[in-house]
């Protein structure tokens, strides 16, 4: 119990502390996305956060109740407990836009923590107010810490995927969302919109 409440102290100082004194990220996410259709429209996303070996061995260290170096289904709840309530002050660092309407503050659902190879994943869904028809709607959606304590990059391999869609063919744009850069004007965004068919 010491230790939990530890960690969550740690990460409430790393969320809330003021950063704007530091020159650079401290977290690094390697982050994908997969958009979740029901039928033709999307319903949700699915974000999945590989954390740098640092942070994620402090997460081992806390949470990893048995030092078997993963989470079994207690230890995944004790994380979720530990830190989703502190990035949620942050939007869980997700800002997604319907049609240029900004959709605020989405609970996420579904979440897991697990760790392979010394690295911790946390995986969580984020499910739409109402359902996206993406051939007549646009959908931006953006996944970052606007206060550049943490940083967010999309994964190298497979940044982008697509599940349930049926009859629609999408095809993801990536780019640097210059209008909206933060810390300072110095970092951009990264602005994932779709194509689709």
């Amino acid at each position: 119990m010491r230790r939990l409440a530890g960690v969550a102290l740690a990460f409430l100082a790393l969320l809330l502390s003021p950063r704007a004194a530091f020159a650079h990220p401290h977290i690094f996410i390697d982050n994908r996305v997969v958009f979740m259709f029901a039928g033709d429209k999307i319903i949700a996303l699915t974000e999945s956060w590989t954390f740098d070996e640092i942070f994620s061995d402090q997460l081992l260290q806390d949470f990893d109740a048995n030092g078997d170096g993963v989470f079994d289904k207690t230890e995944s709840q004790a994380v979720a407990k530990g830190t989703l309530p502190n990035l949620k002050k942050f939007r869980y660092f997700n800002y997604i836009w319907v049609d240029g309407k900004d959709l605020g503050l989405l609970d996420p659902m579904d979440f897991t923590a697990a760790a392979k190879n010394k690295k911790v994943t946390f995986v969580f869904s984020v499910k739409l107010p109402h359902p996206v028809d993406p051939k007549t709607q646009k959908l931006k959606v953006e996944i970052n810490d606007r206060e550049y304590y943490v940083e967010v990059d999309l994964a190298q391999e497979q940044p982008i995927l697509f599940h349930g869609n049926q009859g629609v063919t999408c095809a993801p744009k990536i780019r640097d969302d210059t209008e909206n850069a933060y810390y300072g004007g110095f970092v951009y965004p990264q602005e994932i919109t779709l194509s689709c068919h």
